[in-house]
C-alpha cells in the first residue's frame, strides 16, 4: 500500500512538473509575442504619424477661420485645446477625414492623407 502510495505521488508529481513547465514556456512566449507586437505597434505609429509643424501650417491656412489662430480660441467651431483628452490620435484623423457637420470636409481635396496626417499630429498637440 505504501508502494502504491509513493507511486501515485511521484506520478502525479511527474505531472504537475510537466504542467509548470508548459505554462512558464506558453507565459514566456505570451509574453515575448506581446512584446513584438508591441514594438511593431509603436513603429506603425511612429511611421504615421503627421508632423507637427507641417500640421501648424496647413491648420492655419485651412482651420484657423472656424477654430482660431493656434486652435485653441475656438470661434464658428470649437477650441481644440486639449483634444487629445477627448480623442486619440487615430480618432482625431478619423474625424478630420469624416467629419460631422457642421465642419466641412476637406479630405481627399484640398486636403491629402498627408496634410490630414499632420493637421491630426499638430491638433493632438494643443
Amino acid at each position: 500500500m505504501m508502494r502504491d502510495i509513493a507511486r501515485s505521488f511521484a506520478v502525479v508529481s511527474a505531472m504537475a512538473l510537466a504542467i509548470a513547465s508548459g505554462c512558464s514556456k506558453s507565459e514566456k512566449a505570451a509574453t515575448d509575442a506581446h512584446a513584438t507586437t508591441t514594438t511593431t505597434q509603436l513603429t506603425r505609429m511612429s511611421n504615421t504619424l503627421g508632423n507637427v509643424d507641417r500640421g501648424k501650417i496647413v491648420f492655419h491656412q485651412n482651420c484657423s477661420v472656424c477654430h482660431g489662430a493656434s486652435g485653441t480660441e475656438g470661434g464658428v467651431g470649437p477650441s481644440l485645446r486639449d483634444e487629445k483628452t477627448r480623442k486619440n490620435y487615430d480618432m482625431t484623423l478619423a474625424w478630420i477625414k469624416d467629419p460631422a457637420p457642421p465642419m466641412p470636409k476637406l479630405f481627399p481635396s484640398p486636403l491629402s492623407e498627408q496634410e490630414v496626417d499632420d493637421v491630426a499630429a499638430y491638433v493632438q498637440s494643443l
